[in-house]
């Protein structure tokens, strides 16, 4: 994938240190919690400023301190089934439920794994974002759309796809300058599938 794709993902998918860690109304699993859980805008907004903190702090070179936090606060804002079952499209109906399962797996860690490596090399280097007004799909479907502005360089619109589940709003898209993170993976997986078949994607 391209490199700035998983870093911009990165950049702008940690979830509040602050709500995540002492915000007891910040839960994850309870349906029941569901809609006490910041609103899509502001979960981005909170993400942005404790990830250039945790980028400008003597942590930012400990990769074991980066990978928990991409672990334990950006992994769980994912709805990564809903990421695994759009981008495997023709093949994920073909899995069976523990072909799913481990699909579903090896996917999550390819791509968080890219994220820590990608994002360990922008420590103390933090390019300003700007949120653009959010788009509501429908009831359940909401677009934050962040526009990522590098020195001497165009601007990068980020837009992340967001739905109402059990758990609150998780993402379950990202595109980047029209580019869909669930088109770039579906294209991959239908390349190796062709080669190499069913079994190559899990």
């Amino acid at each position: 994938m391209n490199k700035i794709l998983p870093f911009l993902f990165a950049l702008l998918l940690t979830p509040g240190l602050s709500l995540a860690q002492q915000s007891g109304s910040y839960a994850t699993s309870s349906a029941g919690n569901s809609q006490s859980r910041p609103a899509p805008d502001t979960i981005l907004r909170i993400g942005i400023q404790d990830l250039q903190k945790f980028l400008n702090s003597d942590m930012a070179g400990n990769k074991e301190a980066l990978v928990g936090l991409i672990r334990v606060r950006i992994a769980p804002q994912f709805d990564i089934d809903t990421l695994a079952r759009w981008s495997g499209g023709y093949w994920y109906q073909q899995m069976n439920p523990e072909q799913r399962k481990a699909f579903t797996t090896k996917l999550a860690k390819s791509f968080f794994s890219s994220l820590a490596n990608i994002v360990g090399g922008y420590a103390g280097n933090m390019p300003e974002v700007q949120f653009m007004p959010h788009r509501r799909i429908n009831q359940n479907e909401v677009d934050v759309t962040a526009r990522v502005l590098r020195p001497n360089n165009y601007p990068i619109d980020v837009r992340f796809s967001f739905h109402k589940t059990p758990r609150g709003w998780l993402i379950f898209d990202v595109s980047t300058n029209g580019i869909s993170a669930i088109n770039y993976y579906r294209k991959m997986f239908n390349t190796r599938a062709r080669q190499g078949g069913l079994g190559a994607l899990y």
